[in-house]
């Protein structure tokens, strides 16, 4: 449905307990932009005084918008997020 973005989920991390949690993401994604994502946790989590996690799962041959689905349980089918 991309109701949210992954900055916005990042946002969402100030107020709840998880950060960034097994987020799909294009399995082309640039290091440079998966290394900002972390930091970006890392400082939120320094500034906020609390863990999150940085869980970033990029989905390989899979882009932005793709459907994917999982045969795992503890995984819930979604759709690939803009890395950005």
């Amino acid at each position: 449905e991309r109701r949210f973005t992954v900055r916005e989920l990042l946002l969402y991390s100030s107020v709840c307990g998880t950060g960034l949690d097994v987020v799909p993401l294009p399995g082309d994604a640039p290091l440079d932009v998966l290394a900002a994502l972390v930091g970006d946790v890392a400082a939120l989590a320094v500034k906020l005084h609390k863990p999150l996690s940085a869980r970033l799962f990029p989905i390989p041959g899979k882009a932005a918008g793709d459907a994917v689905q999982f045969a795992n349980p503890f995984l819930t089918d979604s759709v690939v997020m803009p890395a950005e």
